[in-house]
C-alpha cells in the first residue's frame, strides 16, 4: 500500500527543486526497471532545469543501449552531488559499490515489499508492478514533465518488470499508466522488441549450454550459467542471459532457479515462481530479496557447486512445506 503522506510528497518536491546536483542511483546487476527508472527520473529532472546524473556501478545489458540517456550513465557518485536518490532498491546494500560510504540517501523511491525505508524520505508503493510505474504516477506531484524520452524509459521499466504485462501484479492501473506513456510518445512495439525479444548470438549459445544442464524434480527446475560457458561464447553480460525466463515456460514447474557463476567465488541466484509460492522468502535466507514471483541473491565466498547444493536444499524444503500447508488448507476448506 502507498504510505506517502502529503508532508512527505511536499518535502520530496522541495528537495529536488532546491538541489544543486541530483544523483539518481539503483541496484547492482540492474534490470530493466532499475535502468528505466533512473533514466526516466534523471531525464525528467534535466528537463526541469535541474542538474542530474544517473549512476550505475555494474554492466548494463546491450538490449538497453538504445534507451534515451543510456550513454550518459556514470559508474560512481559525482563529488558535486548534494542530493542522492535511490530508485528500485529495497535496501542500501542493494546499491552495491555506489552505496559504499553512504549511510543514508535523501530520497528512496521503490515498489518492493521488502524495502527497509533506508532513505531520509521514503516514497514506497508496493501496489505498483514496477518502480517505473510509480515514478510515472509521481511525476505530476513532483512537478516534473513527462517528455517522450522520459516516457520511453519508464515504459521500458514497466514492460520488463511485468514480462510484457504477464506477471500477476499487472493491474488496471499498470495498463492505464502504460497507455499514458504511449500517448506521450513511448514506442511500445520498439521497447518490447528491444528489451524482451531481441537476443545476441552469444546469448542464444549460452542458452544452449544451460538448457543441456537443466534438472527438474518435484516442481523445482534449475540450471547454471558458468564462467567457462560465457567465455566460450563471448558473452560479456553479468547476468544469465534471461535463461530463467526459459525455465518458467516448462510445464509442471512451481519454481525455477538459475545459478550464475561470477569471478572471485561469487554466485548470483535467481528464483522465479509460477504458483503462489513466495520466492522472496527463500532469497531472504541468503541476504537477498525481491518479489513473491521473482527474487534474487548473491552468495559470496563459495563455489558454484556448493551454492547450488545449499540453495536447492533450502528451496526444496520450503516448497515442500508450502505444498503441505496448501494441501492442509484445502482439505480444511472442503470439510467445513
Amino acid at each position: 500500500m502507498p504510505e506517502n503522506t502529503e508532508k512527505t510528497l511536499t518535502a520530496a518536491c522541495s528537495l529536488l527543486a532546491s538541489a544543486r546536483h541530483v544523483c539518481v542511483m539503483s541496484h547492482h546487476n540492474p534490470d530493466g526497471d532499475a535502468l528505466g527508472s533512473i533514466l526516466g527520473l534523471t531525464l525528467a529532472l534535466q528537463a526541469a532545469g535541474i542538474t542530474a546524473t544517473a549512476a550505475l556501478a555494474d554492466d548494463i545489458a546491450a538490449r538497453f543501449d538504445t534507451l534515451p540517456g543510456r550513454g550518459s550513465i556514470v559508474a560512481s557518485v559525482p563529488p558535486s552531488a548534494d542530493v542522492l536518490v535511490a530508485v528500485d532498491a529495497a535496501d542500501l546494500a542493494r546499491l552495491g559499490k555506489l552505496g559504499a560510504g553512504i549511510s543514508q540517501v535523501h530520497l528512496n523511491i521503490d515498489h518492493h515489499l521488502s524495502n527497509t525505508r533506508f532513505g531520509k524520505l521514503n516514497l514506497i508503493d508496493t501496489r505498483s508492478a514496477a518502480t517505473a510505474q510509480y515514478l510515472a504516477e509521481l511525476l505530476p506531484v513532483l512537478k516534473l514533465e513527462l517528455t517522450t524520452e522520459v516516457a520511453t524509459c519508464l515504459l521500458a521499466g514497466i514492460v520488463t518488470d511485468t514480462l510484457g504485462f504477464r506477471t500477476a501484479n499487472t493491474t488496471p492501473a499498470t495498463l492505464t499508466v502504460s497507455q499514458q506513456l504511449i500517448a506521450a510518445g513511448a514506442p511500445l512495439a520498439d521497447v518490447y522488441d528491444r528489451t524482451l525479444h531481441r537476443r545476441s548470438l552469444a546469448a542464444l549459445r549460452l542458452w544452449g549450454d544451460s538448457i543441456q544442464q537443466i534438472e527438474q524434480r518435484d516442481g523445482l527446475v534449475h540450471t547454471s550459467v558458468t564462467l567457462a560457458s560465457k567465455a566460450a561464447h563471448g558473452y560479456g553480460g553479468s547476468g544469465d542471459g534471461d535463461v530463467v525466463t526459459l525455465l518458467t515456460a516448462l510445464e509442471n514447474v512451481d519454481i525455477a532457479v538459475v545459478f550464475v557463476e561470477h569471478k572471485n567465488r561469487e554466485v548470483k541466484v535467481s528464483w522465479r515462481a509460477n504458483t503462489g509460492f513466495n520466492v522472496a522468502s527463500v532469497a531472504a535466507m541468503f541476504g537477498g530479496g525481491g518479489h513473491a514471483a521473482a527474487a534474487g541473491a548473491n552468495l559470496t565466498e563459495t563455489t558454484l557447486a556448493d551454492a547450488r547444493a545449499l540453495v536447492l536444499a533450502r528451496t526444496s524444503a520450503a516448497l515442500r512445506e508450502w505444498k503441505q500447508a496448501s494441501s492442509q488448507q484445502s482439505a480444511g476448506s472442503r470439510s467445513s
